[in-house]
């Protein structure tokens, strides 16, 4: 991990700079080439993470981030924490996931993503294609 950057600062930098911005081009800038995620007991490889992203970020959905700044537990490579993701289409009404998650962290990259999320991205109407 690049010490000047915490893992922290890390994923809240990935969150407003790749998510928010819908910039699939970020994806190898934050994420690390062995990249796993589990989500809601799920896992998915780096390019089935990718190339989802990559797609969704072409449509009109929308993303906004807040953080809950009481529940981050971090040491130099690994970051806990809680934020809620707002997605929303045109001409429908956002849907907000709340996201508790671990990340760990290698090369300055994110490696590993546990995360839950209420509700499920895979039984949201907006993802239901992805």
């Amino acid at each position: 991990m690049n010490s000047t950057v915490s893992a922290k600062q890390l994923l809240q930098e990935m969150f407003s700079e790749m998510v928010v911005k819908k910039n699939a081009a970020l994806l190898p800038h934050y994420y690390h080439p062995d990249f796993v995620l589990e989500t809601n007991g799920r896992q998915q490889d780096y390019e089935t993470f990718a190339a989802g992203h990559r797609k969704i970020y072409a449509t009109d959905v929308t993303y906004e981030v807040r953080y809950d700044d009481a529940a981050w537990v971090e040491n130099p490579t690994r970051v806990a924490g809680r934020v809620w993701i707002r997605t929303q289409r045109p001409n429908e009404a956002p849907v907000e996931f709340e996201v508790v998650l671990i990340a760990a962290c290698v090369d300055g990259k994110i490696h590993r993503l546990w995360e839950l999320t209420w509700p499920d991205w895979k039984q949201a109407k907006t993802f239901e294609n992805y």
